[in-house]
């Protein structure tokens, strides 16, 4: 039985007994910032366990996961994974333990064949009505049904007795005997023992208590099932391989990882071939939900995973790139999307292969150093260093160090891992106490919508910063709010354009609403109390800033027409992978592999104006999410659409899905002005941009920046730029000439390049002139040093020149020492110099005093305190900076008398 037969007939016999079949989610949870990736088949139904949003009583999916809890055990085991699929089934309020048992029994005897004698099952200690089901209702016999604590079947682990608070259960587990010379061999063997006899394949959450913070176990109003059973686990037990990776959904890339890597003469273990393969599915899932290497949160996933892999290798050139196909090729019949985005993916891996071999380059050497030291240890720090600055895989470094007889810290690099992540952990925000976060609104009411503005309605609840439910407000207080009845008109954050902004008045006072979200059929206002106060069940007027609601559809409308003019410019591969819409601006993150030419954006911007001076109407309308994909609708992969979707489409030129704010004609948006092209991450672009007044402005601002950095004044013409141009430029900037396409079109073929060249002759100008300023200055300089070069002093046999220099900076002693240094062939030279507040001093050591082990960062140590400072630098050419002025005498004698004891003349 094939891993797709087997996928299709676990959904297919759950959708049998009613359950309606979801789509996996992406990767990347929608709406949860408590999760990096979707790490379970529930995490998608946390809202449905909750009680809220339910449209199916009972769901079965066949989930996309990522987990990296037990990456150091991914090929030393037969079946720990990075990325796998996780079969469910769940109810929400519906069937309980006595469904969950015999529809997972007739699922592994009946369905997939699998005989009873090998099965086994294990209960929670406590749980006796699972076990009286397991023994009396599917007749599994006494022996094969074992009794285990809160550590191993509850949900989560231990929550009775530590916590977290929240919905738990015990739990119910499905085994299979691979049989008694496949284990320890002795007869009291069981699922509890770790032998690897017995596979876990099949585990039954029973969720029916709520913890309390007394410990307490309080029965929930509505008991829910969440089961998961491992797609590759089921897969190999099916078809009879030893481990994961000899099944259908490994074999095809082990064998492609085995050849790239035969053809570069590269000897593999089969460990690594087995983390090879692992984490390449991780990485092409994570690519094609858009994830793209990067060093924060989900992207430095990406790229670790990438560098195990790549270093397990051995291989000394990108080589991974070229497996994606054949994973792409094993999972294209349940996610054709994998397939669809083959190349893209290839060349995100192929690119971050790419610099992680200049990487390597880079920081090997200076591990060889550390090596070479002679030292028998390899601390903390210095592995930390090269770990997080140069992105070297700890492993690789333990290994080099070992062949080489020497140590590491690993307790002290730990320390300093786990500081780092820490304080990643703080600035993402991804900590939190338990899956499921506090709902404030629980006790909200859920008002009916009224689709009018300014709308008459009533205060109806209140919650302060840090959860507080409040009756009242005060001047200056945020607060997050809800109005009964609500307003259908407010747009709440969603899809990447943010919440509608507007406010909340009452006689003598007035609340602004700085966000609108959504929540479990809710409108939300984020709101701060401008003037006076408020409580609960006020009569209070609810308005929108219609400015900024307008402006806000302008860019998105925009970012319709952007992405369109890129498929048309760069290619059909570009496809959305981000985007934030505002009132002031838009950005829109797009897959491409490399920087976009002037030329291209050039294009691009012309495109779209040109749609924009058309005059296209912009058209929305509600259809199934399966016809909009057959008319060719674009999506924003990773968002979750539901069956019915809204398409916004541009008169031909643009079909995308959305539930954003637009405006009904292209010609309201007036223009749009491309601001920047940037990197984001690995094969993502990122271009910025303006409309309609936001673009007048932005224009109007860059000529009177351009104009200021030609070094003109306001009152008088620059002899560096035409009069003309200048006129038409301050006309434009003072308003007398209205910012239009035309305007924009000379901007950028006229105005801005004879200001950029004004601005390089005026660069030239200024370098001339202080080049000029300086050699007259060096020239003064130039006499004190000669007079130094003509009395040296004597520190026992090496001679020593040294002196104030007066009004020197660093960079002109940094000269002078330079300069002494070419005249006086051998020696030490020590300069110094003052203004009131601050002391410098340079020393120069020639490379025959070095030799006899005289060092300029020595000497500057040594003297530095005597001018209150600090100084650094190399052996023969060292520096440093004080506060203390008065100190330069002494300072030269110091170091006189330093180099005359290294010298042995004392």
């Amino acid at each position: 039985m094939t891993s797709n037969e087997i996928r299709k007939k676990f959904l297919g016999f759950f959708s049998q007994k009613g359950h309606a079949v979801v789509r996996s989610d992406s990767l990347v949870p929608a709406n949860d910032p408590t999760l990096l990736f979707t790490g379970a088949g529930m995490n998608q139904f946390k809202e449905q366990f909750m009680g809220k949003n339910i449209t199916s009583k009972k769901a079965a999916s066949c989930q996309k996961c990522l987990r990296t809890a037990d990456i150091d055990n991914v090929g030393k085991t037969p079946r720990h994974h990075t990325f796998f699929e996780m079969l469910g089934n769940f109810s929400f309020g519906d069937y309980f333990k006595k469904e969950a048992i015999l529809w997972a029994w007739e699922f592994m005897t009946e369905v997939m064949g699998l005989p009873r004698e090998r099965l086994w099952v294990s209960v929670y200690e406590k749980d006796e009505e699972s076990y009286a089901i397991w023994l009396k209702e599917v007749k599994v016999p006494t022996e094969k049904i074992v009794k285990l604590g809160a550590d191993d079947n509850f949900w989560p682990a231990n929550a009775p007795e530590n916590g977290p608070n929240g919905p738990c259960g015990p739990c119910s587990e499905i085994f299979y005997d691979h049989g008694a010379n496949a284990g320890c061999g002795k007869t009291s063997c069981n699922p509890a023992c770790d032998c690897g006899r017995f596979l876990e394949v099949w585990n039954l959450v029973f969720t029916e208590f709520d913890r309390k913070s007394d410990g307490s176990l309080k029965g929930l109003p509505n008991k829910n099932i969440d089961t998961g059973m491992g797609l590759e686990r089921i897969t190999a037990v099916a078809q009879g391989a030893k481990t994961n990776f000899e099944t259908d959904l490994f074999v095809p890339i082990v064998a492609a990882i085995k050849k790239e890597l035969k053809d570069a003469c590269r000897e593999i273990s089969r460990e690594n071939v087995c983390l090879i393969a692992d984490h390449i599915r991780a990485v092409v899932f994570a690519a094609a939900d858009g994830v793209s290497p990067s060093n924060e949160k989900r992207g430095y996933v990406v790229r670790k995973l990438i560098r195990r892999a790549y270093v397990k290798s051995g291989a000394n050139r990108p080589f991974l790139y070229k497996i994606v196909p054949s994973v792409a090729a094993v999972m294209k019949d349940a996610y054709p999307e994998v397939n669809e985005k083959n190349e893209h993916i290839s060349a995100i891996v192929r690119e971050e292969e790419k610099k992680f071999t200049e990487t390597m380059n880079a920081a090997m050497p200076l591990l060889a150093d550390m090596i070479a030291t002679g030292k028998k240890n390899l601390k903390g720090e210095q592995v930390f260093k090269l770990v997080d600055t140069y992105g070297l895989p700890f492993e690789m470094i333990f290994e080099k160090a070992c062949q080489n007889g020497i140590s590491v810290d690993v307790e002290g690099f730990k320390r300093l891992m786990a500081g780092q992540k820490e304080q990643s952990r703080s600035r993402s925000g991804m900590a939190c106490d338990f899956i499921f976060q506090p709902d404030h609104f629980n006790g909200a009411p859920r008002p009916e919508s009224a689709n009018m503005l300014p709308l008459k309605t009533s205060l109806a609840f209140i919650v302060k910063k840090g959860g507080e439910i409040s009756d009242t407000l005060a001047e200056g207080e945020y607060a997050e709010v809800v109005t009964a009845p609500q307003s259908g008109c407010f747009y709440a954050e969603s899809g990447g354009q943010v919440g509608e902004e507007g406010s909340i008045t009452k006689n003598g006072a007035e609340m602004r609403i700085l966000n609108t979200f959504a929540a479990d059929g809710r409108t939300i206002f984020c709101v701060r109390v401008k003037k006076g106060h408020f409580k609960k069940g006020d009569s209070i007027v609810l308005n929108s800033d219609s400015g900024r609601k307008n402006s806000t559809a302008k860019n998105h409308t925009a970012t319709h027409l952007l992405q369109s003019a890129l498929r048309q410019v760069l290619g059909e591969h570009v496809k959305q992978s981000g985007s934030l819409v505002d009132a002031e601006h838009l950005r829109f993150d797009f897959t491409h592999m490399r920087k976009m030419s002037a030329r291209e954006l050039g294009k691009v911007e012309d495109m779209v104006n040109g749609w924009i001076q058309k005059a296209m109407p912009v058209s929305t309308e509600t259809k199934s999410l399966n016809e909009a994909k057959a008319e060719g609708a674009l999506s924003f992969f990773g968002e979750k659409y539901g069956d019915t979707v809204r398409v916004v489409a541009i008169s031909g030129e643009s079909k995308e899905l959305c539930g954003g704010t637009h405006v009904e004609n292209t010609s309201a948006i007036g223009m749009m002005k491309i601001t920047a092209e940037s990197s984001v991450a690995s094969g993502i672009r990122r271009i910025e941009a303006v409309t309609g007044e936001g673009a007048k402005v932005w224009i109007k601002q860059k000529l009177k920046d351009l104009l200021g950095e030609c070094g003109l004044k306001s009152d008088k013409a620059s002899p560096a730029i035409d009069a003309d141009i200048e006129k038409r430029v301050r006309n434009i900037i003072d308003g007398k000439v209205e910012v239009d396409g035309d305007v924009l079109k000379e901007y950028e073929e006229k105005l801005k390049p004879e200001l950029l060249n004004a601005r390089e002759r005026a660069e030239k100008d200024i370098k001339k002139k202080r080049k000029e300023e300086e050699a007259d200055a060096f020239g003064i300089i130039k006499k004190e040093s000669d007079e130094i070069a003509a009395h040296p002093s004597d520190a026992g046999e090496i001679k020593f020149f040294s002196g104030i220099l007066s009004g020197a900076g660093m960079a002109l002693l940094k000269k002078a020492a330079v300069y002494l240094g070419k005249k006086t062939g051998s020696g030490v030279i020590l300069l110094g110099s003052s203004d009131q507040s601050k002391a410098c001093l340079v020393c120069a050591v020639t490379s025959d005093i070095a030799k006899k082990g005289v060092d300029a960062r020595e000497i500057i140590k040594s003297v530095s305190g005597e001018i209150a400072g600090t100084g650094g630098g190399r052996e023969t050419f060292a520096q440093a900076g004080g506060a203390n002025p008065g100190g330069l005498e002494a300072a030269i004698k110091a170091a006189k008398h330093f180099i005359t004891t290294c010298s042995g003349a004392e």
